[in-house]
């Protein structure tokens, strides 16, 4: 069963959800309390202790306290010495309170059961809201509040300290709470009577301790945020205080979740389903192993993530313990602000997570994203928004990049975000790991394998995004990526034009003629090879420019005419997949330049050298395959015009050249064939009642006929001829000899003969051989006048012919007359006639233009 969303279970108080939170809810002043103009939740003794968790540090403290102005016995002097925002002013709030409002907070359980003093008095003095030049000093104020400040007006004036003995009668005999805060801030401020406030604390203390029911809290910070004058203050206060105090921690370990849960819910609802979540986290974690930290396998943690629910611990620990570090964010105080703002965010958006965790901080929202800048620096502005969250952030994109079924999650933004959070501690520059990431993104729904490769893809994209020895952070500095970016952008579209030509030339093969980026027909030879023509990318194949060039290519061979149109293929790319292949290319290019500039390279880290040489390394490696994938568009020439084959995307790691791709393809097509019957020959090339063709003439019909396939050589047709002639399905002539049904090598000026007229020849043959036989002369009767009388020194001939039976005139007439003297004069005249009209397009550019091409000279032309 699924966890339910944290939403579904918690409710946060009316003002987070309202969005009326304001500064001052989380801005807790002990001086604004006392002069009644402090927010309610601070104000009002009862809201205050409502929302107050008791934490044993707190508790330990109020005990003291009270037992001392009860009975005397607690430690006197207390020192509530802790880092900023750890959790000391609501403790002095909460002893405050206790005494000055007991009676409007003793039906509240954890009031009830501790010490009640009698006639106690409260009085309290801040730092940093007192006035060192017009307004009272720490004894002014403190005699003021318990009515007898004439007894040191002369001393508030002059900013000289009273001395124990008036201390002491200034205090009186009732129990007295004195609370004193920001003390090192105000002797900063007080420059010119420093000493005194130095000698005013020491009396004070040892008038409280030699006072029964008299009680001293005052709170020191761990370190001076003031400069040299705050250094010297805080260490002179504490060599005063720390002869006496006992110094308590408010807020220790897994208590502070307690206090958030406490300021920022109205309700956490049931313990069994707190239980539940905290249970599958866990369960995630062990299974896990490894591949989280070992913190979270221990049993220990199940209960910090019961303890912090909704939220998940990291996030309040990184905020705590990293952010929780610079002076300015003030711990508590600054992770309840900021968890707070996420609260609300995430909260009204509804985003489902079963916890709240540092991934889903969203940095897009720019009340959320300026708790953080104000502490590092506005040049952080651009890293989030460049990166991480933004119109035009890396991390959205690879999200969608991703697909719909992870985009949901954001896991790449996710993770982006929770690097982030983690890259930055006041005291030094933070990284995180690959374990603590995978804690910051899982949970329900998101698979632990795509974590690895979702933060490969930030360390290849992203520009601030740091990795070194599997650490990853955010820096201000851009990374190789941002250089490799900025190199980009220099490198002329000029230039990847020639890297492109020249990758191509070392891809393209030998298998078929390549000629590259032709520009005109005369660029390609009209010859039997098999020729493959690779266009340039502005003629790819679906622009007007590429079809009109690949027609052009086909019909033309410079001036005249292509015969030999089926022997040439065009290869053209597409659109978007060379915008791929381009960008691949400004990539190398890029790195390249990157490689060869030496003072660049002494800048960079060991780490990104490594880098730089893997990915210059995998950039030349992927173009052969991105020309293969860009170059996929084939044309070739049917009956019926061009027509566009898509080749398909190759799978990767693909390395077969482009014209053996070509030929590859088209002999899977059977567009190219490599073995051909003899009873193909007879279908493809004789037409219906002719008998013979010359061998010549069979292998040119295929290279010049479009939409017939290609015989990828003469033998081939050869081959084919020599099995049809001893099957008998085909006869050959050579000069005038027949052969049929018999071994026979055929060469490409051999005649094909179809198997009933070779099977009538090689029959006749034999009768005529037969009646040689019978009437034959003897050789010695013949006379030389007789052998001469069957001779003829010049023949000419006028003849109609059928027009399907031209090639037996060659074969049966001219051959003949050729071998027996000089080559002929042929005259061929053609009447024609159409009862529709021949067209003068006809006429010119192919009647006229073929004679042209076959060099006949044209005696006589008559058109009626």
């Amino acid at each position: 069963m699924a966890l339910p969303n944290w939403w579904q279970v918690a409710t946060p108080h009316k003002d987070i959800r309202k969005g009326r939170m304001s500064e001052a809810i989380f801005a807790a002043d002990l001086g604004d309390v006392v002069n009644r103009r402090a927010p309610v939740e601070y104000k009002d003794p009862s809201i205050f202790f409502q929302r107050t968790y008791l934490t044993e540090g707190l508790k330990n403290l109020l005990e003291n306290a009270l037992l001392r102005l009860t009975s005397g016995k607690g430690d006197p002097v207390i020192q509530l010495q802790t880092p900023f925002g750890g959790g000391k002013t609501h403790a002095l709030l909460s002893l405050y309170h206790i005494v000055k409002n007991r009676k409007k907070v003793a039906h509240l359980d954890i009031i009830s059961k501790l010490p009640e003093p009698k006639n106690a008095r409260v009085v309290a003095f801040v730092g940093t809201q007192a006035d060192p030049i017009g307004g009272k000093t720490p004894w002014g104020e403190i005699a003021s509040q318990l009515g007898v400040y004439d007894k040191v007006k002369q001393h508030d004036e002059k900013r000289c300290s009273p001395g124990k003995e008036v201390l002491l009668e200034i205090l009186g005999e009732n129990s007295v709470l004195i609370l004193i805060d920001e003390l090192v801030e105000y002797t900063v401020k007080a420059k010119d009577f420093a000493d005194q406030i130095s000698a005013f604390s020491q009396e004070i203390t040892e008038a409280v301790k030699s006072k029964d029911k008299c009680c001293l809290v005052c709170t020191l910070p761990s370190s001076a945020p003031y400069g040299e004058s705050g250094e010297r203050a805080l260490s002179q206060l504490q060599r005063i205080f720390g002869r006496l105090e006992a110094v308590y921690t408010p807020v220790e370990g897994i208590e502070i979740y307690e206090i958030i849960r406490k300021r920022l819910f109205d309700d956490l609802g049931k313990e069994s389903t707190r239980r539940q979540v905290a249970q599958s986290y866990f369960d995630l974690y062990q299974k896990l192993g490894t591949d989280v930290p070992a913190e979270m396998r221990n049993i220990e943690y199940r209960e910090k993530i019961e303890h912090s629910y909704p939220f998940h611990p990291e996030l309040i620990d990184v905020l705590y313990q990293r952010w929780g570090s610079y002076p300015t964010f003030q711990r508590t105080r600054g992770v309840l602000r900021l968890l707070a703002e996420v609260t609300r965010d995430l909260y009204n958006r509804k985003v489902v997570s079963p916890l709240i965790q540092s991934s889903l901080v969203n940095l897009g929202n720019q009340t959320i994203r300026r708790e953080f800048i104000k502490h590092i620096g506005n040049e952080y502005e651009a890293v989030i928004a460049a990166d991480i969250a933004g119109i035009n952030a890396k991390a959205p994109e690879i999200d969608r990049e991703m697909g719909s079924e992870y985009e949901k999650y954001g896991i790449a933004s996710g993770i982006a975000t929770g690097v982030f959070l983690y890259s930055f501690s006041g005291a030094e520059r933070k990284e995180t790991s690959l374990p603590e990431i995978r804690v910051a993104v899982l949970r329900e729904g998101v698979p632990h394998t795509i974590v690895g490769d979702a933060t490969s893809k930030l360390e290849e994209q992203l520009w601030y995004f740091h990795s070194e020895r599997k650490q990853y952070a955010f820096r201000n500095q851009p990374n190789l990526n941002r250089v490799i970016i900025e190199r980009e952008e220099r490198i002329p579209d000029g230039k990847i034009r020639e890297e492109l030509k020249e990758s191509i030339q070392k891809s393209a093969g030998r298998a078929l003629e390549v000629y590259l980026w032709p520009v005109s027909s005369s660029d390609i030879p009209d010859n039997k090879n098999l020729k493959l023509a690779i266009l340039a990318p502005e003629y790819s194949y679906d622009s007007e420019e590429g079809k009109k060039l690949a027609f052009e290519l086909f019909e033309r061979a410079g001036a005249g005419f292509r015969v030999y149109k089926n022997a040439l293929f065009v290869l053209a790319v597409e659109n978007s997949q060379y915008l791929n292949l381009s960008r691949s290319l400004r990539r190398f290019l890029a790195l390249k330049d990157i490689q060869d500039d030496k003072n660049l390279l002494g800048k960079l880290s060991r780490d990104s050298l490594d880098e730089l040489k893997k990915k210059l390394k995998d950039a030349e490696n992927e173009i052969p395959f991105k020309i293969l994938t860009a170059y996929r568009y084939l044309a070739l020439l049917e009956e019926k015009g061009l027509d566009w084959k898509d080749l398909g995307i190759p799978t990767v790691g693909t390395s077969v050249a482009l014209s053996e791709r070509v030929k590859q393809y088209l002999g899977d097509q059977e567009k190219i064939l490599s073995r051909v019957t003899p009873k193909y020959i007879l279908d493809k090339a004789f037409a219906v009642g002719e008998d013979e063709k010359e061998l010549r003439n069979i292998y040119e019909l295929f290279l010049q006929t479009p939409g017939m396939p290609i015989l990828e050589s003469e033998n081939v047709l050869i081959d084919a001829v020599k099995e049809g002639v001893k099957s008998g399905i085909m006869g050959v002539r050579e000069d005038s000899e027949v052969y049929y049904k018999q071994e026979t090598t055929p060469t490409i000026d051999s005649v094909v003969l179809c198997g009933e007229a070779a099977k009538k020849i090689k029959e006749s043959e034999t009768k005529q051989e037969e009646k040689k036989e019978h009437t034959k002369e003897p050789e010695w009767e013949k006379t030389e006048e007789t052998r001469k009388e069957g001779t003829v020194k010049r023949i000419s001939l006028r003849a109609k012919i059928p027009w399907d039976k031209l090639s037996y005139v060659v074969s049966g007439v001219i051959r003949p007359l050729k071998e027996k003297g000089s080559p002929p004069d042929i005259t061929v005249e053609i009447k024609a006639d159409s009862s529709e009209g021949f067209d003068k397009t006809t006429l010119e550019s192919k009647v006229k233009e073929t004679l042209r091409q076959i060099g006949a000279e044209i005696e006589d032309w008559k058109e009626e």
